[in-house]
């Protein structure tokens, strides 16, 4: 990742290697080596794609810590905290002009409208969240959120990894990648309530002292008094709302439709050949603790 990068301004280059360096799952880059792998492609040839992938999800988190004013990103200061506001977004929409380059030089027309696609969803999902924030929400609008927020990314590396592959499937396998965003946004609300702070890297409880309204709090709304949950939704006293989600069964509500949307996925992918270790991958989205 760092190899591809390549900036010719040095402070591009620092952004980059503090961001890349810190870590993260890589579960979108695997997903499409997986997937290119299931159906017998290069899976070397699409490196380059994987990383691609990579480089958009890290700008999305570059721009996601501005627009936040988040301190912390995998257990470690946020960029923005370090390097400042502008020069992160200026270095988030690097990444996003590399992966693009990328796409052109080692993928195809097909590929480039694929994740362009995504991105044209995802940013328009994060500004529909922004719109959102405070406000309590349905169950509908939270999946249009997510589908683009996070579901959308997970599309482009399922598709693209068919696509390279050969096979006639991709437009499926997009398809199928939302269910598989769906899943791992479900277990990020999840944790966001209940996940330890050393696992997780950033501290518990942000969605609700951002005022996000996310799936454990809609999956018991109907059990409270909103005028009782607006008074501490965002607000100093959002830790009796915690607990009383927590109480309610709001994080388990989460998981069970987390495993419902995964276990969409596994029945379709099941019926290809070597699709075990694609099986097992999409499993650890939902078994993970971080």
């Amino acid at each position: 990742m760092l190899d591809y990068l390549d900036p010719e301004v040095k402070l591009v280059l620092d952004i980059g290697k503090y961001t890349l360096e810190a870590g993260g799952k890589r579960i979108r880059p695997m997903l499409m080596m997986e997937v290119c792998r299931m159906f017998k492609g290069n899976c070397e040839s699409i490196l380059p794609l994987a990383v691609g992938i990579e480089y958009i999800h890290t700008a999305s988190l570059l721009h996601d810590d501005v627009v936040d004013g988040a301190l912390t990103r995998r257990g470690k200061p946020s960029a923005n905290l370090i390097f400042g506001n502008q020069a992160v977004v200026l270095g988030g929409d690097y990444f996003y002009a590399k992966a693009l380059w990328l796409y052109a030089v080692y993928g195809n027309l097909k590929a480039v409208e694929l994740v362009s696609r995504a991105v044209m969803h995802m940013s328009q999902s994060q500004i529909l969240e922004l719109s959102s924030i405070g406000k309590i929400i349905s169950e509908e609008e939270y999946f249009k959120i997510i589908d683009g927020k996070t579901g959308a990314l997970f599309s482009a590396s399922m598709g693209v990894g068919a696509l390279m592959a050969g096979s006639p499937f991709y437009e499926d396998f997009y398809k199928i990648g939302l269910k598989v965003g769906r899943a791992f946004q479900l277990i990020d609300d999840a944790l966001d309530y209940v996940g330890s702070e050393d696992r997780l890297g950033k501290p518990a409880g942000n969605d609700l002292k951002e005022g996000k309204c996310t799936y454990p709090l809609i999956s018991v709304i109907d059990q409270l008094d909103e005028e009782w949950v607006l008074e501490r939704f965002g607000k100093e006293r959002r830790e009796e709302l915690r607990q009383k989600v927590i109480e309610l069964g709001g994080v388990e509500n989460t998981k069970r439709r987390a495993w419902q949307e995964i276990e969409q996925a596994i029945e379709y992918i099941s019926k290809f050949e070597n699709s075990s270790n694609l099986v097992e991958l999409l499993e650890s989205v939902v078994k993970r603790d971080y």
